[in-house]
């Protein structure tokens, strides 16, 4: 047994595992890296919805002598949508808002005869991807997210015994680098 493991090449089965599970790793650190930008910038854009506004003249109609169903009716032909009406609205006397299912919606200006159109489109991959980075998944990704962890712990531990010699991460360069890696997050925090 003992010379069993004597025998076995650690550098060579290092490499090995390192490469195996680094391709592991590809797909899981691409899924964490695009959610993770569009999570960062949620500010200039929507990464879950896409959010197209129109503006189109209307006929003019006795809007308020309509049912609210006939007005639905009315602007939903006028706009060329089928979506399924949610609820509807008088803002005032001036302006009627109708909400479709899935979240796009239309106002009315009865005085100007122009019908607002916001239209939204969820954005299928991109809006699942977030859902997992934010753990709104819960339990299952958390256990997900940990075995993540340990897998690019041991990449980072593994890739110091990638290289041997001159190359190696006992140079002061390689130390500079490894260094920086620890440094930089750190001073995120003092900034």
């Amino acid at each position: 047994m003992i010379k069993a493991f004597k025998r076995i090449n650690w550098y060579r089965l290092n490499r090995q595992l390192h490469r195996d599970v680094g391709y592991l790793c590809i797909g899981f650190a691409l899924v964490f890296a695009i959610s993770g930008i569009a999570v960062n910038h949620m500010a200039d854009w929507n990464p879950n919805y896409a959010v197209a506004h129109s503006q189109l003249s209307v006929t003019p109609a006795p809007w308020l002598q309509l049912s609210d169903q006939q007005i639905n009716q009315q602007l939903l032909t006028q706009a060329q949508l089928t979506a399924p009406v949610r609820s509807s609205v008088w803002l005032s006397p001036k302006r009627y808002q109708l909400f479709l299912e899935g979240g796009s919606n239309l106002i009315l200006d009865t005085q100007n005869h122009q019908l607002a159109i916001e239209q939204i489109e969820p954005r299928p991959i991109l809006q699942a991807l977030n859902r997992l980075h934010l753990n709104e998944t819960r339990n299952a990704w958390v256990y997900f997210s940990d075995m993540f962890a340990a897998l690019l712990i041991f990449l980072a531990l593994s890739a110091l015994f990638m290289v041997k010699g001159k190359h190696g991460p006992k140079r002061p360069k390689s130390l500079l680098l490894i260094s920086a890696g620890v440094v930089i997050p750190i001073l995120f925090l003092l900034i």
